[in-house]
């Protein structure tokens, strides 16, 4: 009968432990209740900034897809998208060779231009 008792003893000590711990986490959780918030939701609500704010952005034009977010959610209004493709249209595009990056037919027809590709054409055979 000892054993049973001593087991609801320390059953009964172990939950109130528990519930102790239970209760400061608690405590904690709510102390943080009325404290303002950290940080600012970036892409829906700008950050405040001085007239005077001079920090440096960091932008990767190999990585640009022009998608146009960083002018969109800049709180300084600093980036603007200006790219060579925006100038072409699709039409114009497939028939500009040399915006596609190939020779017009009057350099193809060049002696140095020539001598070029075929010795390309013996290389590859």
């Amino acid at each position: 009968m000892f054993p049973m008792v001593t087991r609801f003893m320390n059953y009964g000590h172990q939950t109130v432990r528990e519930t102790r711990d239970i209760g400061q986490g608690f405590m904690i959780t709510l102390s943080h209740v009325n404290c303002l918030p950290v940080t600012i939701q970036y892409p829906y609500k700008k950050l405040i900034t001085s007239e005077c704010f001079r920090r440096r952005i960091h932008f990767e034009f190999d990585k640009c897809i022009a998608c146009e977010v960083c002018v969109r959610v800049c709180p300084i209004d600093l980036p603007v998208v200006e790219y060579e493709l925006s100038t072409y249209d699709r039409h114009e595009l497939n028939y500009n060779q040399i915006a596609l990056g190939r020779l017009p037919m009057s350099v193809i027809d060049d002696y140095t231009i020539r001598t070029i590709l075929n010795s390309i054409q013996r290389k590859t055979q």
